[in-house]
């Protein structure tokens, strides 16, 4: 009875320590992904093409200008210009 009351406590405790370790290393990997996400959004904004074309869509908005450089932000690369845009302001916001 002794030794089976030993082997439960140690299973129980072991068992709460890998846990322990599985969270932490989780947590690891989701800041990892994290700082990758920020690297390539960094990545993104500082394309200088796009940052002009993003410029003339929201200071001339419907005017000629401003409306041609919403059909060239209709891209993968305009796409994802503003994905990364809206993701840092959702990261500055808070």
């Amino acid at each position: 009875m002794k030794t089976l009351f030993v082997f439960a406590a140690a299973v129980t405790i072991s068992t709460s320590v890998l846990a322990g370790n599985m969270s932490d290393n989780k947590n690891m990997k989701a800041m990892h992904s994290q700082m990758m996400n920020t690297e390539s959004v960094e990545k993104i904004l500082q394309n200088d093409d796009m940052r002009r074309l993003h410029r003339d869509m929201t200071r001339h908005a419907i005017s000629e200008v401003g409306m041609e450089a919403r059909l060239q932000m209709m891209t993968k690369e305009g796409r994802a210009y503003h994905k990364a845009l809206e993701k840092k302001q959702k990261n500055t916001a808070g």
